[in-house]
């Protein structure tokens, strides 16, 4: 046939799993290539916009608005075609992937010439009880909108607060991981929440407010590690002067609504607890029969394609892509972009009957914000430190923003913010209730007498007492375990809680909000029957309902 495909053929049909940075670069390209009529390239992703983590600390602090931190799918990929729909299977015998539309699942079937594995990672949601239930994640663009608009939310709640415990629990807050992303986070958040005390909320103090970093490591910023110590050390004491209170060698080994338990036997009381930490593969990557490394990323050659196939090609967060330099490149979003380029320059080089090239970009620095201006970075060897090193971050990140109509954006954002302030707008996505996964640690109470009921129970998991708070004292009253509920009293009668209800092991409960909650009592006969037997309620109601309980503890 020679080197260059024929003109009567059919063009060689790429499939590419995941619409981040690789897919991005990979249809960059192979751009050439799509125009020519050799190539026919479909990105599959369920989202049909691009988010760019590296600003996420600034969106959340409102110096850049949530949209610009989105690129639109549909104006990064072309000349490429964009699948907006769930990947569904893989089968790699009959060269298909399966995808189900969003609306109701009907699936359609994309066949491939050569596939592309760029499906990214997620949060490891196993790594202590309580994280899927009450600890906020920083991984898609909804997770990031929803931690901003609570943040502001505890600002909003501490400032009228007049209980003193519950108003420490809502301007406590704490970020999970020393990396680049938790101490940019952290950082930025304290400056953010010292600026709007002064300005914005004159009802709270500013030294009220706590930020707290956790890292189970002996050092922040372990990516600095091996070749940038110094750079650590000026960030530890920048963090220091901040106010921030860094926790290092320490885990958390369980989040509650109220509180998180840390490895060392603090118990903090907070509301917002913000992971940075851990995460998680794909479990797509369990459809296909390849290598995989002991962190569970697809193993591929130094070519980018995985081992033993002619076809198969992997890289970003999901892949074990070796590096130049040894070991295997890092989760860091410049490997996934370059590594997208040279799988598009390989699969046309296949098409054209010439050898692969190896991956040879063993990368360009680091850098990370400290908030109040100040940064560490270093490029190519060269260290910067305070506000050089900040410009440079700031600069550097946004050069890579993927469209100019963004950067416009992000750039107008930083000029307008000093004259105008930041974006306060917190605006409630979901409702604060419905039904929804919690998790209790021992002595925790679910319910407390004397709180108004919203919401009932179900527990899934452990076992709970009931307790009611009489003049003589506290009265067990019955003992809770799995498949037994509670608080429906409360929500069915209208009424005061009864009585508090008070973990006795590791709990996890199923919460129905009040709205959900009656109106399956009036669709469902069988479940409004069940709900309101009432078999944990006492006979005798020594706390009269008739006036204010005062709640038990």
């Amino acid at each position: 046939m020679g080197g260059e495909p024929m003109t009567d053929q059919r063009p060689v049909r790429v499939v590419c799993l995941g619409g981040g940075w690789t897919a991005i670069y990979l249809a960059r390209s192979l751009k050439k290539a799509i125009e020519r009529g050799d190539v026919q390239l479909t990105i599959v992703s369920r989202d049909n916009f691009h988010t760019f983590h590296g600003f996420i600390a600034e969106m959340l602090t409102g110096k850049v608005s949530p949209t610009n931190i989105t690129s639109p799918a549909r104006r990064l990929f072309p000349p490429a075609r964009f699948h907006n729909a769930e990947i569904k299977s893989v089968d790699v015998d009959s060269r298909t992937v399966t995808t189900s539309r969003l609306l109701d699942g009907k699936e359609k079937v994309l066949e491939y010439d050569h596939l592309v594995v760029a499906l990214g990672s997620t949060d490891d949601l196993s790594r202590y009880p309580g994280i899927a239930q009450h600890a906020l994640q920083l991984k898609t663009f909804s997770d990031n909108f929803k931690v901003r608009n609570h943040l502001l939310a505890m600002l909003e709640m501490g400032e009228i607060e007049t209980d003193p415990a519950e108003r420490q629990r809502l301007l406590t807050f704490i970020v999970v991981g020393g990396g680049f992303g938790g101490v940019e986070v952290a950082t930025e958040l304290m400056d953010y929440f010292r600026r709007l005390a002064r300005k914005e909320y004159p009802g709270i103090d500013p030294d009220e407010i706590r930020v707290l970093l956790v890292h189970s490591g002996q050092r922040i910023l372990p990516e600095l590690a091996a070749r940038q110590p110094k750079l650590i050390g000026y960030a530890e004491k920048m963090i220091a002067k901040g106010g921030i209170e860094v926790l290092t060698g320490t885990r958390i080994t369980a989040a509650t609504r109220d509180e998180a338990i840390l490895s060392d036997g603090q118990v903090i009381q907070t509301r917002s607890i913000i992971s940075s930490s851990g995460t998680a593969l794909s479990p797509l990557l369990d459809l296909m029969p390849y290598d995989r490394d002991e962190r569970g990323r697809m193993i591929t050659d130094e070519f980018l394609q995985v081992p033993g196939t002619d076809n198969v090609w992997a890289a970003g967060d999901c892949a074990a892509v070796p590096h130049p330099q040894g070991g295997t490149c890092p989760a860091v979003a410049i490997y996934g972009m370059y590594g997208g380029r040279q799988i598009g320059r390989n699969i046309e080089r296949r098409i054209q009957g010439r050898p692969p090239k190896p991956f040879t970009f063993a990368g360009l620095g680091d850098a990370c914000s400290l908030g109040r201006r100040k940064a560490v970075s270093h490029l190519k060897g060269m260290r910067f430190y305070g506000l050089p090193a900040w410009i440079l971050w700031r600069l550097f990140f946004w050069w890579f923003v993927p469209t100019w109509e963004r950067k416009a954006d992000i750039a107008f954002d930083w000029l307008a913010g000093p004259f105008f302030g930041r974006d306060i707008v917190g605006v409630q996505v979901a409702a604060p209730y419905g039904l929804r996964r919690e998790h209790y640690e021992t002595g925790q109470a679910v319910v407390r007498q004397g709180e108004v009921g919203q919401q009932i129970y179900v527990i899934t998991a452990g076992t709970a007492d009931v307790i009611r708070e009489t003049p003589e004292g506290e009265v067990l009253v019955t003992t809770l375990g799995p498949g037994d509920h509670f608080g429906e009293k409360s929500v069915f009668e209208r009424t005061r809680r009864t009585a508090t209800v008070r973990a006795t092991s590791p709990l996890e409960v199923l919460s129905l909000g009040e709205n959900e909650a009656r109106a399956l009592a009036e669709t469902i006969q069988v479940f409004g029957a069940a709900v309101k037997e009432l078999p944990n309620e006492p006979d005798v109601n020594p706390a009269p309902l008739d006036q204010p309980v005062t709640p038990a503890g």
